[in-house]
């Protein structure tokens, strides 16, 4: 302010002067002071409510955690157990000497005083609340990750800095010491190497002046013990689907803490399954070697990337003759799932001998508003189904238009799962062998980038259409279909059994859809067998991922086991398609057992919108079941 008015005068009148602005001594302190002391209050007020908030979350979360722990196991003792939490803000007394703070249990019976006078550890204060704490001494309890030492020019002092964090909060404890008072840092320094230290600190928390940050200025410091997570549970499971850190973005494990962890918790084996890789396999072997443990066992196994190299594009067991009757269709719908969304249009032409002998198109009233984003799309709008079919009578026109004809749709399986699902809900019959255009455009047509309606269309110089009007979409298709009949002629192929066979000559396992699938290695056989998988995918099938062809996994099965994997395996991708039975089960009958996620992995479903709650996330677990009862196969949860 002095500079600038200097400026003015400068500027305005040519005179150079330097203002200087002051005020008596005792006006500036009292003003200082009130200031001080409103300052004072705002932050005591803060600080009070911020220590009422953090009592009233913790307390809650202390009870939800209570009530989840009851509500799984009534005989249950919640407060002698020892596990861990990884909630923020969590601050728990299980017994006068232990405490769960932020995500560690530690015990402070035996605490031996390595820095100041011993004190009483009681009301310690988590990590990350130590913000709301900054007034008078506080205990905080952490496990050391960093110890730094500075020592001066001279070399009768140094700084000490203490890197601490209870697992969901981190500070650092700071202190200048004369040369005679470094032994505990230098101990801390050197224990490091063997892993975190636990220690419990006094003192006051405040910012540091070099970098703003807070930090604990210390008065006393106590070593004392951690109390690792434990395995309550009187029948131990044994973990079948684990990831180590050699599976990217996944895990932070490594693999010999997977195996020191397992063998912690009493359990009798554990299965390392990284995703493509088997790299993890060397340090379990040798985890286990160290340990010592003659009655643990290490399950070594895969999860890889499968591609069905056997897939054809004709699913059912009725093959009519190229030349018979044959019906083209095409559906719109409210959305993607077809446990969600509902038809809104059918469109169907019959076919024979390359000609379109009839046709049929209806619209659908789904009984719910159609999204805008469809009716962008489709140009459908809710006052053209008002008053139209509903679902049950749309499929009755359906059905008897196409009989038991063989049905054609692009991207079959989107069509088809939509008319079966609906089929279940009106407890109608549908079991019409069908054809996936897009699969026998990636046989008939190689060398087109995609197979995209639009663009074979486009690549068969057919005329335009309304794409994504079922009615122009089947018809479109028609003409699609008579093209590739053409071709398959040419090549000698008149037969569907024929082109399934031809089909399944020339397939490319790197154009084909990845499905996750896990492999374990049973034996020795098994293990050399699961290298040369490996060996396979990333020399032979890489393409993004190191695939693993079906026809290469049936050659070298001797000594695997094979499950189903996750959501993102072949079983639980046909299911939630709304495949039909015998194509569910003539996928499950590849797999030695099958396998059911937590439901809160597949919750991210539920957001998509591919199904309707949790209770149909329940629904799918139970028809894996019923498949794994029926087929005789093992279900693993």
């Amino acid at each position: 302010t002095e500079a600038i008015l200097s400026r003015i005068l400068e500027s305005r009148y040519g005179v150079r002067r330097r203002f200087v602005i002051s005020s008596s001594d005792r006006a500036a302190r009292a003003a200082e002071e009130k200031r001080e002391q409103n300052r004072r209050r705002i932050l005591e007020e803060a600080e009070r409510q911020g220590i009422e908030q953090a009592k009233a979350q913790r307390l809650a979360l202390a009870k939800e955690r209570e009530d989840a722990a009851r509500a799984a196991d009534p005989h249950y003792d919640f407060e002698k157990r020892a596990g861990i939490s990884a909630a923020v803000n969590v601050a728990e007394a299980l017994t006068e000497t232990r405490f769960l703070m932020g995500a560690t249990t530690f015990e402070c019976e035996g605490a031996e005083a390595i820095f100041g006078d011993p004190f009483e550890i009681s009301e310690p204060t988590p990590i990350a609340e130590a913000a709301s704490a900054r007034s008078g001494a506080t205990i905080l309890l952490g496990l050391v990750f960093e110890v730094t030492i500075k020592e001066n020019r001279a070399g009768d002092r140094a700084n000490v800095t203490i890197g601490i964090s209870d697992g969901a909060g981190g500070i650092y404890i700071k202190k200048n010491l004369a040369a005679e008072e470094l032994g505990f840092a230098k101990g801390l320094e050197k224990g490091l190497k063997g892993g975190p230290i636990p220690i419990a600190v006094i003192g006051k928390i405040m910012v540091d002046k070099f970098d703003g940050e807070l930090i604990v200025s210390p008065k006393a410091i106590m070593k004392i013990k951690t109390v690792g997570r434990m395995d309550t549970a009187q029948k131990k499971r044994v973990e079948l689907h684990l990831h180590s850190n050699m599976s990217q973005m996944d895990a932070i494990m490594t693999p010999a803490q997977i195996v020191n962890t397992a063998i912690r918790w009493g359990h009798k084996a554990v299965a390392v399954t990284d995703h493509g890789n088997v790299q993890a396999f060397p340090e379990m072997m040798l985890a286990l070697e160290k340990a010592k443990v003659e009655d643990f066992k290490v399950l070594y196994g895969i999860e890889g990337y499968f591609v069905n190299d056997t897939a054809r594009c004709v699913f059912g067991s009725k093959y009519p003759a190229f030349d018979e009757e044959m019906v083209v269709f095409d559906i719109e719908t409210t959305g993607l799932s077809n446990r969600t969304c509902r038809i809104i249009e059918i469109g169907a032409v019959r076919i024979r001998a390359g000609e379109v002998v009839d046709e049929m198109d209806i619209f659908v009233d789904p009984e719910c508003e159609i999204p805008e984003e469809i009716t962008r799309l489709t140009s459908i709008t809710n006052e053209m189904v008002a008053g139209a079919p509903k679902e049950r009578e749309a499929l009755e026109q359906f059905f008897a238009f196409a009989g038991d004809r063989l049905l054609i749709a692009h991207n079959a399986n989107f069509d088809i799962g939509f008319i079966r699902v609906a089929a279940e809900r009106q407890k109608m019959p549908f079991e019409n062998t069908f054809l996936d255009t897009v699969g026998l455009s990636k046989y008939v047509n190689p060398e087109l980038k995609n197979h995209k309606l639009d663009t074979i269309a486009k690549y068969y110089n057919l005329e335009d259409f309304h794409h994504h009007r079922a009615s122009d979409d089947a018809k479109i298709l028609s003409h699609i279909f008579f093209e590739m009949q053409r071709r398959l002629a040419e090549e000698g192929i008149d037969t569907f059994p024929r082109m399934m066979e031809a089909m399944s000559e020339r397939t490319d396992p790197k154009k084909l859809p990845t499905h996750h699938i896990i492999i374990f290695a049973k034996n020795k056989e098994g293990l050399k067998n699961l290298y040369k998988l490996v060996s396979f995918g990333y020399l032979d099938y890489f393409k993004r991922f190191p695939r693993m062809p079906k026809s290469v996994i049936e050659q070298y099965r001797e000594g695997l086991i094979i499950g189903s994997a996750c959501e993102a395996g072949e079983l639980y991708k046909a299911i939630l398609d709304g495949r039909s039975t015998a194509d569910i089960e003539e996928i499950a009958s590849f797999y030695d057992y099958l396998e059911i996620q937590p439901l809160c992995n597949n919750r991210f479903l539920i957001e998509e919108g591919k199904v309707a709650g949790e209770e149909a996330l329940k629904d799918i677990n139970r028809q894996i079941i019923a498949l794994g009862k029926k087929l005789g196969k093992p279900v693993c949860a």
